[in-house]
């Protein structure tokens, strides 16, 4: 047989192989899965795949429900010759279940948001619930974004129903508001990434306004050694550490570790513990963060 000619022979031709590094995935491509570095987005398709199919009916359901223009041209998968699916409408996802599961409202509320981004939860909220009036807070230069692409994925019916506030005019002004109640407070993926200072303020400003506070962040500080290369030797970010209420470094894939944060995460969060009482849940696609849902005690 003239093996010199095949594919593997002239693969492994001239390498060198050592124990404590045949697995390296920047420096071989024999003995290891595939590059996370050079294949993210493999890893970032089948992610999104695995999970849209183990919750196939339900997630479907909810994807019927809110857009499928993919505007911003993100990462996709395309499902069942039908749905273009992305990474932030599995988070939705499973932000509007937990929600369903522990905030059971049939009559119109009135939402109020801090730090909406561009508007996903909005979107996933305003079309899961029946909604009144639904306010967001983020500076003006974010939303301009914000209110470019709800306008643009939003019915009017539910564009109406968007007050869009911004920070510099609202600073926690006493009486912003005028005495306004809500029934829900959101904070989903931005605490984490805010002064606590101003976390705090936030907290304690609408602790007397809102009946319900879900707060969706992360349980603690990430190495880059275990999420994002494995081969770092980089510390975290110091500008990382000041951010957020919750500051250990840990990982987050040890269990026992992550029961510890999510005590501490409540306590943390919980804008008021002799009112307020919780019920959380880890998240199954981003297990960084944990949902947490702060209703008034009766």
């Amino acid at each position: 047989m003239k093996y010199k000619k095949n594919f593997w022979f002239k693969y492994s031709k001239n390498r060198e192989f050592h124990l404590n590094s045949f697995r390296n995935t920047k420096q071989n491509n024999i003995f290891t899965t595939w590059s996370p570095y050079s294949r993210g987005l493999t890893f970032y398709a089948f992610l999104v795949n695995y999970f849209v199919k183990i919750n196939k009916v339900d997630f479907i359901n909810f994807k019927k429900k809110i857009n499928n223009k993919n505007i911003g041209n993100p990462p996709k998968i395309f499902f069942d010759k039908k749905y273009n699916i992305t990474y932030d409408d599995c988070i939705s996802y499973e932000e509007i279940k937990f929600l369903k599961k522990n905030l059971k409202k049939k009559k119109k509320i009135n939402v109020i948001e801090v730090g909406p981004g561009y508007g996903r939860t909005v979107e996933a909220v305003i079309k899961n619930y029946n909604i009144n009036n639904y306010f967001v807070i983020d500076y003006r230069q974010i939303l301009t974004i914000t209110k470019k692409y709800l306008k643009s994925i939003l019915e009017k019916k539910y564009f109406d129903k968007i007050f869009f506030i911004e920070f510099e005019k609202f600073n926690f002004k006493k009486d912003y508001f005028k005495g306004s109640k809500f029934d829900l407070f959101i904070n989903s993926d931005s605490f984490h990434e805010i002064e606590p200072k101003i976390i705090h303020a936030y907290l304690n400003y609408f602790k007397n306004l809102s009946t319900s506070f879900y707060i969706k962040n992360a349980i603690g500080k990430y190495r880059p050694t275990d999420l994002i290369n494995h081969l770092s030797k980089k510390s975290i970010p110091k500008f990382n550490l000041k951010l957020g209420l919750i500051k250990d470094k840990i990982n987050l894939f040890d269990n026992k570790l992550v029961k510890l944060q999510i005590k501490k995460y409540n306590n943390k969060y919980n804008p008021d513990k002799k009112y307020f009482k919780a019920f959380f849940e880890h998240s199954e696609i981003y297990p960084i963060t944990l949902h947490s849902l702060f209703k008034r005690k009766r």
